[in-house]
């Protein structure tokens, strides 16, 4: 799977496909930024039911596989919800 079709359908607000490419990416390859990406349409429902405890499962993955996007994520969440990301 290609990161940027996935890329331009979120951008292009096509989040169906978009979730679909990035959750193909996550299973195939455990590849970092589609992970954070999957995890964001979970946090705000795109293309899928909202999950914020999901996405913050898959944050966490994307984080300890070097993601900063992911781990910036988990930092704003803990600094601005009473969810606590620590293991």
């Amino acid at each position: 799977m290609n990161s940027s079709k996935a890329n331009e359908a979120f951008n292009e607000d096509r989040f169906n496909e978009s979730f679909e490419i990035y959750s193909q990416m996550t299973a195939n390859t455990k590849d970092k930024d589609a992970m954070y990406m999957l995890g964001k349409h979970y946090y705000d429902g795109l293309g899928v039911e909202k999950n914020i405890d999901y996405a913050i499962t898959l944050w966490k993955k994307a984080g300890k596989a070097g993601s900063l996007d992911a781990q910036y994520a988990l930092l704003e969440i803990c600094q601005t919800t009473a969810k606590c990301c620590k293991e």
